[in-house]
This record gives structure tokens, sequence and C-alpha cells, in this order.
């Protein structure tokens, strides 16, 4: 026992090597071996030798095996050695064995178990910061995910294809990701061959932008090109024509199975003779910018599904019951819009019945019942003379911009019937009666957008109207409201008002409009459903308001404004504008 008395005194001098060597001398000899192999496995951990000192510490568990200090010995050494759950294994087996009045054993081993939860975790976190969480996606979802963003720029789809290995090789082998090609500037030709390769020849949405620069060789890429899958055609140069009769198969029957096609050429081309020459058409949406269309009479007999049509800076050289017959033979129409369409209004005029057109004869009034938006701008007098000719029972939106003629038949004909569906009406740079638009406005229950810009000695008037309540209804009987009154304004629904760049708007009644419809909204909260069926629309809070450009607004009453609405801008003068009154 000499030995290991002298190795012990080593090791409480920091002596850890000499202590070894006679931890070892003293083995052979008669003492507690248990006692030894545990000291020389405490002087191995000193010294960092752990897995000298685990061979230490499992002959201390062999020796003994219902003792404890094995055990704890060894979740010293596996914590050391990083071995977690080894060292949490050990540490709850010298737990068991461990009696209780020694409880700052306990505690250490407690400790312990403590440090390797804490370990576990960080090293966890660690994993998950640097984990490919991605990659363990299957494959369908990562796909959807795709799919929502490439919905909204198909042309992202490069960018996805270049993040990561992953994603590229997730990218190039999904065909519905690359079935829409867009040719301009950049290696068109080059552009075709990779897209129709991953798409496995099943492009839906071909577009040519102006920008591409070898037109020939775009032609000649395109005799090759399959049009089968073809369902959206977007053509931005300029003669369309010689590229339709570039793609293989007979012009008719890829335009009779597109349901988009959108011509829109930098200078004025006529509408490829390809079009009438279809005999029927089951497009969807039609986009005409910048074309001269010699015919609608044609063009309406080939349409009989569109829902959406926009004409825009179009010539046109046909009668207006022509015109008409386009709309009568498409009822679906939901969205219509023009833009500096201004035909020959001469020519607008109903035609006699003639022999080659036995079937031309109009109602008086065409019925588009699913007509939910119209835009008409930068025209003379067209709202005037089409709106009137159709009933919109459905119509959701109207934007009208740049009219020159006074906007008396439109009104009337909201007045008539739409008055009490519209929910968004916007008024740009027109002439329009004050008190007929009031007239209007009494009447949009439902209304809750209103737009009214660049307007002159309009916006006070109607400010006024909206400030101004109708009258006030008691609640009914039935009702479980608490407020005693109801009060009935103008356009209880609107929610966001534009009165931008209108000269005559003052503080006076854009304040009292607010005013109006703060106590309005609340009692409107706690207002029953039987009581909106008996009193009409609760009046709801104003959430925006856009001044801009309103020089007769007092900057002191901003503050209230800003308080009272949740979003207000007025903006007096632009950067450049006040640059140049300086």
């Amino acid at each position: 026992m000499a030995s290991f008395a002298r190795g012990v005194g080593l090791f409480r001098n920091g002596q850890y090597q000499d202590a070894i060597d006679c931890f070892s001398q003293a083995l052979p000899g008669s003492g507690d071996k248990l006692q030894i192999y545990d000291s020389r496995a405490a002087a191995y951990q000193k010294l960092g030798k752990l897995k000298e000192a685990l061979s230490d510490a499992k002959a201390v568990i062999d020796l003994g095996p219902d003792r404890w200090q094995g055990y704890a010995r060894s979740a010293r050494l596996f914590l050391q050695s990083r071995k977690y759950d080894a060292a949490s294994r050990m540490a709850e087996l010298a737990l068991d064995r461990i009696p209780p009045d020694l409880a700052r054993r306990r505690d250490e081993m407690v400790e312990v178990q403590n440090q390797v939860i804490s370990a576990k975790a960080s090293i966890a976190k660690r994993i998950s910061r640097r984990a490919y969480h991605f990659g363990k996606l299957p494959v369908e979802i990562a796909t959807s995910m795709f799919a929502m963003v490439l919905e909204e720029d198909p042309a992202y789809v490069v960018t996805l294809a270049q993040v990561c290995k992953n994603w590229r090789a997730t990218v190039l082998d999904t065909p519905a990701f690359w079935t829409t090609l867009v040719l301009g500037r950049y290696k068109p030709t080059r552009k075709i061959q990779l897209w129709l390769e991953r798409a496995r020849n099943r492009i839906r949405e071909l577009a040519v932008l102006d920008t591409i620069t070898d037109y020939q060789a775009i032609c000649e890429e395109l005799q090759s090109f399959p049009t089968d899958s073809l369902r959206y055609l977007r053509l931005e140069m300029n003669r369309p024509e010689s590229l339709l009769a570039a793609l293989p198969g007979p012009t008719s029957a890829m335009l009779s199975s597109l349901d988009t096609l959108m011509l829109s050429p930098p200078k004025l081309e006529n509408l490829p003779p390809e079009v009438v020459e279809t005999p029927s058409l089951s497009w969807r949406v039609l986009k005409l910018d910048n074309v001269v269309i010699p015919d609608y009479y044609s063009l309406a007999c080939r349409l009989s599904r569109l829902e959406n049509l926009t004409i825009s800076q179009c010539i046109n050289t046909s009668p207006w019951d022509a015109f008409l017959r386009l709309f009568l033979r498409n009822p679906t129409l939901k969205t219509i819009e023009f833009d500096r369409t201004n035909p020959i209004y001469e020519e607008f005029i109903p035609h006699p019945p003639s022999p080659d057109r036995p079937d031309d004869q109009l109602p008086p009034v065409i019925p588009m019942p699913a007509l939910v938006d119209v835009r008409v701008e930068h025209t003379e007098k067209l709202a005037n003379v089409l709106l009137p000719r159709l009933t919109a029972p459905a119509l959701r939106s109207l934007r009208i911009v740049s009219h020159r003629q006074r906007l008396d038949s439109c009104l009337n004909w909201l007045l008539a019937g739409p008055a009490s569906s519209l929910t968004s009406l916007s008024i740009q740079g027109s002439a329009v009666d004050a008190q007929l638009l009031i007239t209007f406005l009494r009447a949009a229950q439902a209304l809750e957008t209103l737009q009214l810009t660049h307007l002159f000695k309009i916006a006070q008037p109607v400010l006024r109207a909206l400030a101004a309540p109708l009258d006030d209804t008691a609640p009914p009987q039935d009702s479980t409201t608490t407020s005693g009154v109801v009060r009935r304004v103008c356009c209880p629904s609107l929610r966001n008002l534009d009165v931008s760049h209108c000269p005559d708007v003052a503080t006076g009644p854009l304040i009292a409009l607010i005013k109006l419809r703060l106590p309005a909204a609340q009692a409107a909260d706690e207002a029953s459903e039987d009581l909106q069926k008996g009193s009409g629309p609760a009046v709801r809070r104003l959430e925006s308001l856009v001044v801009d450009g309103c020089p007769g607004l007092d900057p002191d009453a901003l503050p209230w404004l800003r308080a009272a609405v949740p979003s207000v801008s007025c903006v007096y003068l632009t950067k450049e504008k006040a640059k140049w009154r300086r």
C-alpha cells in the first residue's frame, strides 16, 4: 500500500504521470484494486488520456458492479469525450447506486445529466442552422411551392434553377415549369431549343417581344415548333402575320385552339387576315393594341366565349352595329377595356339589314350578365354611347379616364341599373354633372371605393353630399343592438376616397364627412344582421384618404385626419414641380 499512498500524494501535488506509475506498481499487491483502478483512471483523465481512463473505469465496474464509483467516473469521461448518450446512461446507473446520504455525489451526477441535455440542445441548434431542410421535403410539396412562385413571374424559373444543386434538379425535372417561353433580345433561338427540351415539347404560352433583333432566324427556328399544347400567344413585334405563317401546321387550327391572343405591335399593323379566316375561335382573352380592325362583324361571328376584351389605340372602319355584335355574341364577358379607341362616330350608326347579313338585327339592349369590370380611357364619347346599350347587373368596377363628352348618359345608365351593385367608381379628368353624380352616389349603397381626380368644381359639392346625413332611422324592435338610432348616409359602404388634384377640395366638408362615419362605424359593429336587413347596409369607417395636389386643404387639419383615418396621403407638390416653381 506504500506505492498507492505515494501515488495519492503525487496526484494531489499535480504530478499525474508519477502518480500513474505508483498506482501501476501497487496493482500486483494485496491492496483494494477497485480503489487503485479508480485512482489511476482519475490521473489518466487529468492528463487527457481518456481511452486509458475509460479502460480503468471499466475495470472498476467489473470489480464492483454494484458500486457507484466506476459508473460515476465513466459518466464524466464520456461527457468529456462528447459521447452524450453513454454519459447519460452511466449517470443514471451511478444515481441508482449512490446512497441517499451522499447528496454531493448525487448532485454531481445530476449536473452531468444537465450538461448532457445542454450539449445535445446546442448540437441540435447548430445542425438546424446548417441543415438543408428543403431537401427533406417531398418532391410534390417542393414542386407546389415553386409553382406558386412561377405563377406570378414565369421568368423566375431561371433564378430558381441557379440556387443550388437540389433546386436545379427539381426545376429541370419538372416540365410544367418551362411551359412559358418569352423570346426577346437575348439568344432567342437557343432559348427556343432549350425550353422545348425542358418542357418536353409542350409549350403552353409563347410571347415574342419587340426587342428581338434576328427576326428571320426566329421564324426559321419556329418552323418546327409544336403548337399542339399552345394556349397563349402574345406578339409585340411588327408583322405578326409573318410569324403566324412560320409556325408549323394550319394557322387556323392553331388559332382556334388558343385561349388567349394578345397583339401589341410597336407600329400600327393590320389585324392578321388568318384571324378572320378561321371559322371558329375559342378565345377567352383578346387584347388588341395598335391594330387596324377592318371588320368587327367577321370577328364577332367567330368569337363566342370571350371573358376579357381589351382594345387600345385601334383603328376600325366597321359600323356601329358590327361593333355591338361583338358584345351580343359574347355574353360571358367579365372585363372590357377601351383605351384611346375613338371610332369614326359618323359611321357608328345602326345600319339597315343587308342581304349578306340576314341576322343583322340587334336588340335595343344587350344583356351582359357576367360583366364585372369596365374601363374606358382617353375616348371621346364611348362611355355614353356604349354602356347604355348594355345591361350589367353584376357590374362591380367602372373606371373612366379623360372622357371628352360629359358623362350624363353614362351616369343615367348607372342609376337605371348597376348603381346598387357597383363597388368601385373612378372618374378622372372627365366632364361630369355634379348634381347627377350626387344622385348616383345616393343610390350607390355598395360603393366602397370612390376616385374623383383632376375634376373642376365637382369635389366640393360631392364632399358636402357625402358629409350630410340623409335621415335617422329607429332600429327594428326585434333588434339586439344597444344603439338607439341608425344613421343613414350617402355611400354607407365607402372605405376608400381619392379626390386628388381637385382644386375645390376644402377642409370643412372633408372633416364633416369623416366625423359622420366614425360613430356610425362603431354602431355598425354592434348592430345585428337583422338591423342591417331592416335599415340598409351598415355605415363603415373611412379606411384610406388621398388628397394629393389639393391646395385648398388646411395643413393644420392633417394631424386630425391622420388620427381619424388609418391611411392618409397628402402630397401638395412633387419634388420636380416644387423645383420648377422655385
